[in-house]
């Protein structure tokens, strides 16, 4: 099956630039293959005034729908030999001030349809329905497309780690920052949530099982949420005292702080050597 590259980027609104606060407020897609830009701005901009109280919702409005005349285009040219993110590098380059726009990644995608639709409920996640639920293989499918779009190469995707009862019970193990770490990826989305209380007393039983065996470098991965119902958070605190609970939002921003870092060092090494 023929593979498309999808580049993407992430608008975000910043009300104050010192600070470095902001919030997710669309998703700017690039296909060069097809010759098609889109720009899928959020539908909830109740949640962006509750972020921000002195927001002027129309200057906002007014930018976004900007956004989409700019960059909702199906016939830009295809460049199918050796796609490249030039065209959007040359468009957001202007926005610095409280629209911002995210570094520009790439995806490898046989599903361009599905791989858009996860980028959009990825980053633009609190414009689903509640009755859209993210189950824990959707969050599964989530991490595996940002380790693929943040170009990890030492990613195990079938850990080998098992429980007492011979289960694997992890998603994900790789090396970052110079140490091996295993994700398990969950979701709070349940509408009964005792199916989720069971889960957690299975995994926090397997995390004592670890623990003993001096494995204790884990991370879980849940549904983008704010964590407002109180099931959500006796499941959070509960998770949290016995290893580190990251949203699919904070795990990619944790991600690319590791890539950056990475980077660093690789560039400071080349420097020493030069």
């Amino acid at each position: 099956m023929n593979s498309k590259t999808i580049f993407y980027s992430i608008c975000k609104y910043v009300p104050d630039i010192i600070r470095g606060e902001f919030i997710n407020v669309g998703v700017l897609t690039y296909i060069p293959e097809m010759g098609m830009s889109k720009f899928q701005k959020t539908k909830n901009l109740a949640r962006v005034t509750a972020f921000d109280d002195e927001l002027e919702l129309d200057v906002l409005k007014a930018l976004l729908e900007s956004l989409e005349i700019q960059f909702n285009n199906p016939s830009l040219p295809k460049k199918i030999a050796d796609p490249s993110p030039e065209y959007l590098q040359s468009e957001l380059v202007y926005f610095v001030n409280q629209l911002q726009f995210s570094e520009i990644k790439a995806l490898n995608s046989t599903s361009v349809e599905e791989d858009t639709r996860d980028l959009y409920d990825m980053y633009l996640y609190y414009d689903q329905k509640k009755s859209n639920r993210i189950s824990a293989e959707r969050v599964k499918r989530l991490v595996s497309k940002l380790f693929t779009a943040n170009e990890f190469k030492n990613v195990n995707r079938h850990p080998n780690e098992q429980n007492i009862f011979r289960q694997k019970p992890f998603d994900f193990s790789i090396n970052l920052n110079g140490s091996n770490e295993l994700i398990k990826a969950l979701t709070f989305d349940y509408k009964n949530y005792n199916k989720l209380y069971n889960e957690i007393k299975s995994f926090l039983f397997d995390l004592n099982y670890f623990k003993d065996l001096g494995i204790d470098n884990v991370k879980v991965v849940i549904n983008n949420t704010d964590i407002n119902n109180e099931f959500e958070k006796l499941a959070f605190n509960l998770l949290s005292k016995e290893v580190e609970v990251l949203t699919v939002q904070q795990f990619a921003d944790y991600l690319n702080k590791s890539e950056k870092l990475k980077k660093r060092e690789t560039n400071e090494q080349l420097s020493f050597y030069q």
